[in-house]
């Protein structure tokens, strides 16, 4: 089993990639696709895999039954977008 996810974050500026140890916090992965992309580190987001929020922030990605090479996608909080994802 490896130890290491790929994963390639979709967000607002482009795609991320990066390699992360499988117990590295959904937090960390979220602050390395924002750094990345050049996004505003005041806003908020959420990581998205298979239609699910990942939550909470503090668990690891190993927990959410992700391995290998994955994509995710990266969404701003409660920046002006309704629930149905149109602003």
């Amino acid at each position: 089993m490896q130890s290491v996810i790929t994963v390639e974050v979709a967000g607002p500026n482009g795609v991320f990639t990066g390699e992360f140890p499988k117990t590295a916090k959904v937090s960390e992965v979220i602050a390395a696709a924002v750094a990345e992309l050049g996004l505003e580190c005041g806003d908020e987001f959420e990581l998205v895999y298979k239609g699910e929020v990942l939550e909470p922030k503090t668990r690891p990605l190993v927990s959410f039954g992700i391995e290998g090479e994955v994509r995710l996608e990266l969404v701003a909080v409660g920046s002006g977008v309704s629930e149905d994802g149109h602003g």
